[in-house]
């Protein structure tokens, strides 16, 4: 399921995701044929439960926008996340679909403008992801086939944090949905720093200059400046983004910490940190199989990785 099928002038929008009793602050139209729509609803009007039950009777399970809407119907759907992701009529894969295109539109957003209202867009969308795993564990394994295979700054902060919640509640079966949401925003946020790195460096194709590594070196440093400064200072979530990129032989960056200083959540970031940027592709490289990338993380562990997350890790994804 996609939130958004376009075509020239209108896009098909799901009965399933509209909260009954709410305003949606856009107009909603029926198709009544081949290239003919018809006013249902306009921005002013609540749709309510009475309404979307007349829909149901008649068998409609879409409704349509004009595509000049679409920025506020993700709006909508970013407002109203958790009431819809309750809808009883959304199949696991269907809550799937909706969770990652909306982490796609708030994450993209965070980067490209990180203020304190995106991060709490942020927040809100880990805990209704996590609330939904909760409910539905399946949805889990669903979104990690969802991951994106092709490489952007947020895109690849989804996958990551998708694959560390998973991981983390594997590695951590007894944690509570309170700190695994904690824990899942700091996994959303932990390369919140290469927002303030020109993307000339982070998809430059060459290899980088002295200078520009040293720059991208700085990122988990400009990550909890930037956290910090827009509110968010959770110790566990500034860890995160502290430590995703140190490893256990004391050779990663910004400190250079070992094994034993180095957190839990901070070693799991790490290992799926590597993973996504292995199995998505950029400009300048293929992406690998989940496979090619779990024999070289394998051949890094014990030296750079913790060795009891491995197998651990690995049946993540053979669970697929």
């Amino acid at each position: 399921m996609t939130l958004l099928q376009i075509d020239s002038t209108y896009q098909q929008v799901p009965l399933t995701t509209l909260a009954p009793d709410r305003h949606v602050g856009i107009k909603l139209f029926l198709r009544t044929g081949e290239d003919r729509y018809v006013l249902f609803l306009n921005e002013t009007s609540l749709l309510s439960t009475t309404k979307i039950k007349q829909l149901k009777r008649n068998n409609v399970s879409h409704l349509y926008l004009n595509t000049g809407d679409r920025q506020g119907y993700l709006s909508y759907i970013k407002d109203n996340l958790s009431t819809i992701l309750t809808n009883p009529d959304l199949t696991e894969n269907d809550k799937a679909s909706i969770i990652y295109e909306t982490a796609s539109d708030i994450t993209e957003e965070l980067f490209l403008q990180p203020s304190a209202e995106s991060i709490e867009q942020t927040r809100n969308l880990v805990d209704c992801m996590i609330d939904t795993i909760s409910q539905s564990p399946k949805t889990s394994n669903l979104l990690m086939m969802l991951t994106s295979q092709d490489y952007y700054t947020y895109t690849h902060s989804i996958n990551v944090g998708i694959y560390a919640v998973s991981m983390m509640r594997k590695a951590m079966p007894t944690i509570s949905d309170a700190e695994l949401k904690t824990l899942g925003l700091g996994f959303f946020l932990h390369d919140l720093g290469k927002a303030k790195i020109p993307n000339s460096i982070i998809n430059k194709q060459g290899p980088l200059d002295q200078g520009e590594w040293e720059l991208i070196q700085e990122h988990p440093t400009l990550g909890m400046e930037l956290a910090w400064d827009m509110g968010t200072r959770n110790p566990a979530i500034i860890d995160i983004i502290l430590t995703h990129h140190e490893r256990c032989s004391g050779s990663g960056y910004p400190k250079k910490l070992v094994r034993e200083k180095i957190s839990l959540p901070g070693k799991i970031c790490a290992f799926c940190d590597v993973f996504d940027a292995l199995t998505t592709k950029r400009s300048y490289k293929k992406a690998l199989s989940s496979f090619e990338a779990l024999k070289i993380i394998k051949n890094e562990t014990p030296e750079h990785f913790e060795a009891d997350l491995l197998n651990p890790f690995i049946m993540l994804f053979s669970q697929q």
